[in-house]
Order: C-alpha cells, then structure tokens, then sequence
C-alpha cells in the first residue's frame, strides 16, 4: 500500500525524521515501525503524552477525546490515533 511522508520534528530532542505511513495506520505506529523513538502513554487517545502539532498536511484525528476544540485549533494532535490525509509535517513532543 502506498503511504504518505511524515516528517516527525523536534528541535529540542534533534529530532528530524520522515517516515511512509498509510492513510490508515496511526502516526505513532508508523514512526515506531521506522525505529522513531516518540512519546506515548494510554494509546487511547485520552492523554497528552503522545501530542503533537501538525506544521503542514492534512489529519484525521476524529477518535481523539483529549483535546479541546481550541487545541484542535491551534493544530495540537494525538499522534497515537491521528491518520494522515496527505504528507504532511508534524512538530512532536509538545505535551507542554
């Protein structure tokens, strides 16, 4: 199955990775099968532990309950359960 590039970013942990990721397999999932090293928690989509920021691209995170719509807003994902729609370019480690 053909996928979209990911790039995965984090200044902070000199982190700048891009990974293949089919339309639907979870962003965390991808990025630990590409040997990734993120952060997660519950894998449920009821936590920060696993948030992200989407830079560029389309997402599809509709099984999240954690963010509010503000976050959702401003960009914040939770890469345990957010499918990517197109490439895109997703800042990660931003739980604070």
């Amino acid at each position: 199955m053909t996928g979209f590039s990911v790039t995965f970013i984090s200044e902070e942990h000199e982190l700048n990775e891009t990974v293949t990721c089919a339309g639907d397999e979870y962003l965390l999932d991808a990025a630990e099968a590409a040997s990734v090293d993120l952060p997660y928690s519950c894998r449920a989509g009821a936590c920060s532990s696993c948030a992200g920021k989407v830079e560029s691209g389309d997402i599809d995170q509709s099984e999240q309950t954690f963010l509010d719509e503000d976050q959702m807003a401003e960009g914040f994902i939770l890469t345990c359960v957010t499918y990517p729609k197109s490439d895109c370019t997703i800042l990660v480690h931003e739980e604070d």
